[in-house]
């Protein structure tokens, strides 16, 4: 068997990240290109990462906002 850095040893799958860490990563990003979501984008966001409304809600909460 060759060795690879990218599988453990294990075999077993890397554990995905969670909502939260994905919120966070893209909060990160965006602040990076030196931005800031709004306070309802927040409210949504943080939502979003407790796992309290999934991805199509948290769409449908930011178009109807901004759409009004």
């Amino acid at each position: 068997m060759g060795y690879s850095p990218l599988v453990p040893r294990t075999r077993k799958p890397l554990a995905p990240p969670t909502c939260a860490e994905s919120m966070a990563d893209a909060l990160g990003s965006v602040r990076a290109e030196g931005l800031e979501p709004s306070a309802f984008g927040h409210t949504v966001l943080a939502a979003l990462a407790c796992g309290e409304i999934d991805a199509e809600e948290a769409c449908a909460r930011l178009t109807a906002h901004y759409r009004g």
